[in-house]
């Protein structure tokens, strides 16, 4: 008899998660521990026993969770037929796809509004602006305004912004509790940023959640619609759902209460962004009646990492209690490894990497994480210094580069001719000798005529300041538009901007004959190649559904997909979700990480021991976490302490070492002597004697570099003494007895022993 594909696969938590199908669920995920298993073994089960697929919602963070999602419920139920891109009818339900609703909250957000924002007044055809487009809005609003960037800067004005969004706090609201000018100033800041937004018929990230609450409040017929369609409720990474969001899954669950959460409180890590971890910790609150469930198997890491991990957790309060198990009992300890500064902390990382794909690890499968972008500099230097392929995470992403938002901004206006912010970027792109004059111009016309920006053009030769010819190619953008609107009724994506691109002249505007604009133009096909998938739909929904991915797609997203060998540099804010056989975390100092801001907050304080936590618990086999005796960053160089976080490691999985031996001797004593205490308070603590020999035959290149190289009952050689065999190792101090009856104790880091 065939095992069941659904359940057999499952550990006991797992079985029981997906069993439990009516009523709330909260399941308490370890890193590791096969939290999207068990996500998608429970929609397949449901569906398996009748619930029809169009009842169930899945929503989480990123696309690739969503796409994972999808693949494996479609293998789970053996469904050939791809839904990935056809739109759902959300409010009926897609009665013919086999597949559930999963996505996003931002793409299922989305969806909804496109169907129903009508009922607040507003059209479907509104344009999703990203951070680069909301940035310019707001530099913008504060050239009107008058306001100094010294007295507000626009991504200040924004992060407050943001804040006050996240927890659904409207301009009027946040007046209320506006306590101070600057505080006054940044809400209305808020108040014409939200002005701008309407007239352009433009949303941004924040919008997509607050519009749908706001349309699920204020038209309960609606509501009720989505309520009978979607019965059964699950979203994914529950501790970083923001106030927002929440309102968002608590009205939809109201109906049934069939919500099923799945999350890790010791995994919020973005509080910047709104994340609230009571949201996951106030469940039970929420929902007294709620059944958990805990998954504390862990299936990526060894045992080394996972008792390293949970030490410095621990330290949390307030925190459901777990502790993560494996049967991957047995791995290499975390290494703590001190160096002089951060150019020997890159060299350091670097030259790990480089030992681990010598015995065959990829690139791909290693990572550098560090706490800030400040970091990365050293490391992309010491990669290109050591002739290795690397990628940074978080530099310039795919749809921020110039000539991408410069196609992307065409579509968005070919949609939606009001957006005024996409019209002005691409009014002189390619160059149509259209300038701050002109601009200038057209500002003071649509003022006196209390006009947008597109009907000012298309009357472009009503402006009697503009001289004639400029008129003329005013309108004859404006006629291209038009024109482009005609054709986005009949054409696909793709055929829409390839005519678009022909008809305006980009290729030969970007191909320049450099290297730069052969790069750029590489780009743009590119983009081609991503909206290909889209040709399928009709004309108008092709366009909407390649905009919403450009404007919803995350670059991590994409990291999988990358097909060259290459070396990941990342913030640590940027890995959750990810895993590598190899990780390295850099700047475990005081300071640095935890980060100074915390210093004196203590809910910070415990996020950057989360991200510490989220960091560690993402390397399969190899941990090394990196700290330096001093640093220059931000222009100065610090001497800052090593990471109390590092105080936390239990002895019994962690290595420590040093290239300043006086400095592992103080490490091995202070480690030591904690330890001793802790055993017996009448035993005072007597360190032996260590005399280590130095001899003429040092060697500082990395091919002797021995740290890794080493166990007790190695059989060595040293060009001095000869062979022998080690004895003992503490840190990087091994004790060794040659053949010659001479005993030694010798720092690995700069003895020229090799094993035999």
């Amino acid at each position: 008899m065939n095992a069941d594909p659904i359940l057999s696969p499952l550990n006991d938590s797992q079985r029981a998660a997906v069993l439990q199908t009516e009523g709330p669920l909260f399941i308490l995920a370890g890193a590791g521990s096969g939290k999207t298993r068990a996500l998608t073994h429970r929609i397949a089960y449901l569906i398996q026993r009748g619930v029809e697929p169009w009842q169930i919602l899945a929503v989480t963070f990123t696309n690739k969770a969503a796409n994972e999602m999808k693949e494996r419920v479609k293998n789970l139920l053996s469904i050939t037929t791809s839904d990935e891109i056809a739109p759902f009818d959300y409010a009926q339900g897609d009665r013919q796809s086999r597949l559930p609703v999963m996505g996003t909250f931002h793409s299922v957000c989305a969806r909804i509004l496109r169907r129903d924002i009508e009922h607040l007044g507003r059209e479907r055809s509104f344009v999703i602006y990203d951070a680069d487009d909301q940035e310019k809005l707001v530099k913008e609003l504060l050239k009107e305004m008058k306001i100094d960037e010294t007295d507000l800067k626009a991504r200040a004005a924004l992060g407050y912004i943001g804040r006050f969004k996240s927890e659904a706090v409207s301009p009027a609201e946040a007046k209320l509790q506006a306590t101070s000018a600057k505080m006054q100033l940044v809400i209305d800041v808020y108040a014409r940023y939200e002005k701008a937004l309407h007239t352009n018929n433009a949303l941004d990230f924040d919008d997509l959640m607050l519009e749908t609450v706001r349309l699920f409040h204020e038209i309960p017929k609606v509501l009720e619609r989505y309520q009978r369609t979607w019965k059964y409720l699950h979203v994914d990474e529950y501790q970083d759902t923001n106030h927002a969001q929440y309102l968002f899954v608590t009205q939809l669950a109201a109906a049934h209460k069939n919500l099923c959460v799945i999350g890790d409180p010791d995994q919020s890590i973005y509080s910047f962004r709104g994340a609230d971890i009571r949201n996951i910790l106030e469940f039970k609150k929420d929902y007294p009646d709620a059944t958990q469930h805990t998954l504390d198997r862990n299936y990526r890491s060894t045992q080394m990492i996972l008792t390293a991990a949970d030490a410095v957790i621990a330290a949390n309060p307030n925190r459901p209690e777990k502790k993560m198990w494996t049967d991957r009992t047995e791995g290499p300890k975390v290494i703590v490894n001190e160096v002089h500064d951060e150019r020997s902390e890159a060299e350091d990382a670097v030259r790990t990497a480089l030992k681990h794909r010598g015995v065959g690890m990829t690139l791909n499968h290693q990572v550098i994480l560090y706490r800030t972008n400040a970091q990365s500099r050293l490391f992309e230097e010491a990669c290109m210094r050591a002739a290795i392929p690397y990628r940074i995470i978080g530099g310039t992403k795919f749809y921020l580069r110039r000539e991408i938002k410069d196609v992307l901004a065409y579509l968005h206006v070919i949609l939606n001719p009001e957006d005024s912010l996409s019209l002005l970027r691409i009014l002189n792109v390619p160059s149509r000798k259209i300038g701050e004059t002109t601009l200038s111009h057209l500002q003071a016309f649509c003022s006196a005529q209390s006009i947008i920006l597109w009907e000012a053009l298309q009357r472009a030769e009503e402006i009697p300041a503009l001289a004639e010819a400029t008129g003329l190619r005013l309108k004859k953008f404006a006629d291209l538009i038009i024109e482009a609107k005609r054709k986005a009724e009949r054409m696909p994506v793709t055929d829409l901007t390839r005519w678009l691109l022909d008809a305006i002249g980009m290729e030969k505007w970007i191909r320049d004959d450099t290297d730069e604009g052969e790069d750029r133009w590489g780009n743009i096909e590119e983009l081609l190649s991503v909206m290909r998938k889209y040709d399928q739909l009709d004309p108008q929904t092709s366009l909407l559904s390649f905009l919403e991915e450009a404007s919803l797609v995350s670059e991590v997203d994409k990291l999988n997909d990358t097909k060259d060998d290459a070396l990941t540099l990342m913030t640590l804010h940027l890995c959750k979700g990810l895993e590598f056989e190899a990780v390295t975390i850099a700047g475990c100092e005081e300071g640095i990480f935890p980060h100074s801001s915390s210093m004196f907050d203590p809910e910070q304080l415990e996020e950057e021991r989360r991200i510490m936590y989220v960091g560690m618990t993402r390397a399969k086999t190899h941990l090394r976490l990196l700290l330096a005796r001093s640093r220059m960053l931000w222009g100065e160089t610090r001497a800052n302490a090593g990471s109390r976080f590092l105080d936390d490691l239990p002895e019994s999985v962690t290595e420590r070492r040093s290239d300043d031996i006086l400095s592992a001797f103080a490490w091995a004593s202070k480690k030591m002597i904690s330890e001793e205490s802790r055993k017996s308070s009448l035993q005072p603590f007597r360190q032996e004697e260590v005399s280590v020999e130095f001899n003429q035959d040092l060697s500082f290149t990395s091919e002797n570099d021995n740290q890794d190289a080493f166990d007790i009952g190695n059989r060595v050689h040293h060009p001095t003494f000869g062979a022998g065999t080690v004895t003992a190792l503490r840190g990087d101090i091994a004790t060794v007895w040659f053949d010659s009856g001479q005993e030694k104790t010798l720092a690995l880091s700069i003895a020229p022993l090799k094993k035999l």
